[in-house]
């Protein structure tokens, strides 16, 4: 923000900081030689956007990406158990198979396709096409057709096929469970772009910019360097304790680098949790106190650790038991940043090195976002239970502990009423700008594409410039058409010969029809695929 404002001819830009470091959530420790995530950690294709983060990085020759896998599932809390150790993939058809009551590998993906296919149709129904992050305001009838919680809306829509990505998507990454959360963050942050991606790398046909990446050089990295090329004027350790609005300007009253300062300006964009703002500013506008003093964050805990011994698998791994059980404080996701970052991590050859090599490990470990604070000395011991009772490890050191005010969110009857707008209308009265994820919706993506509509709230005239490339949707229009022929089973059917001068069909790698040489019987043809002797001329051979 700091940057385009300057980009934009704005003056004496600064940016006070209460802490010593910049980046916010976006925070990397040095360790190892690796930027050791405690915060924000993934990309996807919606970075990829005009308005979002990539394009902004590559001015600065700043987007070094690195394609990663998804995160691979633990079903329950002992790597012994049978059954507990899934792929991506595995979990996902598992979960259709559930819903479908087939054990067929092409039933159980032509569902899944299909709920995609049809998620991302009602979704550009209700919503269109639109610029950033988030959609234009939603009429009333969109309104009441996205009321209550995502559960809710996945039931009524007939889109239960959906639920193994949306656990694995939005609780395992905080943002609530589905029974509880308001079905319009669900729509917001599932956009189709999201889904389409992270769809593909479930299984395993992802490609950029469809697919997961992480930034070799953490986010963190990229932040502080924009401050050093661009010398933004940064105030470090200062703490705002009182904001009053005159007549013209607003009078800050600051504790900076222990002393007290006055500081005047003509307006501010307030970007960390809006209840410290609401406790700093005299006489909030009764709009302020209804809808920013109605959000409520959880706290999300991060550790950073050291382990040894322990079985390995994937680089990041969620345990869905703990996921799902809405304990709070619950072990629930784990990743290896340095694992993530090698070369060939997502090969199966690289994935099968990394799972069995040994040696000691350096985890981003978290807990289930939970109500209250607590202590270290608990979270520090129900992490190293879980470690050492469930999956082997002998040994855990805990680096560092951090807890995230996380993911402030209104309740669903709340948003429905269209908060997300009424705050944006709001924006720019009396010299206020209300940026962050309070505003928007916790992540990078959400963030930096919420301040980027800002300002064209504030630069004259930008508000009018309403332009539409739909030629920057044409990977998505074809990877989407893609997906809906593979849901109707018009791809994947691979014919080849026998020896002997039969045939086989495979579909999506797995042999499940064939037939006898000279117009012999066939057998098994998928649903969607012809009998190989029809697609290929075979010989004895």
């Amino acid at each position: 923000m700091a940057v385009s404002l300057k980009e934009k001819g704005y003056k004496n830009v600064v940016v006070f900081e209460k802490s010593i470091r910049v980046g916010g959530k976006c925070y990397d420790i040095d360790y190892r030689k690796t930027p050791q995530a405690q915060g924000a950690d993934f990309l996807e294709a919606n970075y990829f956007n005009e308005d979002n983060l990539i394009p902004f990085l590559q001015k600065y020759g700043l987007d070094d990406l690195v394609q990663v896998p998804p995160t691979d599932i633990w079903a329950t809390n002992s790597a012994s158990d049978p059954g507990s150790r899934l792929s991506r993939a595995q979990f996902t058809l598992l979960a259709a198979s559930k819903l479908t009551n087939s054990t067929s590998t092409e039933v159980n993906t032509g569902f899944l396709l299909r709920s995609i296919t049809e998620y991302i149709k009602i979704h550009k129904e209700m919503f269109g096409l639109y610029e950033g992050d988030l959609m234009q305001r939603p009429t009333p009838e969109v309104m009441h057709r996205v009321r209550g919680t995502i559960l809710d809306f996945l039931k009524r829509e007939n889109l239960l096929g959906m639920l193994p990505i949306f656990q694995t998507t939005q609780t395992v990454a905080g943002y609530g469970h589905l029974d509880e959360t308001a079905a319009l963050y669900g729509l917001i942050w599932h956009n189709p772009r999201l889904i389409l991606a992270m769809s593909l790398a479930a299984l395993k046909e992802d490609r950029a910019p469809f697919s997961l990446f992480s930034l070799k050089n953490g986010f963190e990295y990229v932040w502080k360097t924009l401050v050093e090329k661009e010398q933004i004027d940064v105030r470090f350790k200062t703490d705002i304790v009182r904001i009053k609005r005159k007549q013209n300007s607003l009078y800050l009253e600051t504790w900076q680098d222990f002393r007290a300062k006055t500081e005047v300006c003509n307006f501010l964009v307030w970007t960390p949790e809006v209840s410290e703002l609401l406790r700093a500013l005299e006489n909030p506008t009764k709009e302020e106190e209804d809808l920013l003093g109605s959000l409520t964050p959880k706290i999300y805990y991060a550790h950073l650790i050291d382990v040894e011994g322990g079985i390995r698998h994937s680089p990041t791994t969620a345990f869905m038991a703990n996921v799902l059980s809405k304990e709070e404080y619950a072990v629930t996701w784990t990743a290896d940043t340095a694992g993530l970052l090698t070369p060939g991590i997502k090969t199966t050859d690289g994935l099968a090195k990394y799972n069995n090599a040994t040696g000691m490990r350096t985890l981003y470990a978290l807990h289930a976002p939970s109500k209250h604070y607590t202590s270290e000395a608990f979270l520090k011991r129900k992490m190293r239970d879980h470690l050492e009772k469930g999956f082997n490890v002998t040994h855990v050191e805990f680096l560092n502990t951090i807890a995230w005010p996380y993911f402030p969110r209104w309740t669903p009857e709340q948003v429905v009423e269209g908060r997300h707008w009424d705050v944006f209308q709001m924006q720019g009265r009396n010299k206020m700008w209300y940026a962050g994820v309070s505003a928007s919706f916790d992540s990078v993506r959400s963030v930096v594409s919420y301040n980027n509509r800002l300002l064209k709230q504030m630069v004259p005239g930008s508000l009018n410039k309403h332009t539409y490339d739909t030629n920057k949707y044409q990977g998505f229009s074809h990877l989407f058409m893609d997906l809906q022929r593979k849901a109707n089973g018009q791809t994947n059917c691979q014919y080849s010969c026998t020896v002997g001068g039969g045939c086989k069909v495979q579909y999506r790698g797995y042999t499940l029809g064939s037939c006898a040489p000279n117009g012999g019987a066939c057998i098994g043809t998928p649903k969607y695929c012809q009998d190989c002797d029809k697609a290929i001329k075979c010989t004895f051979y």
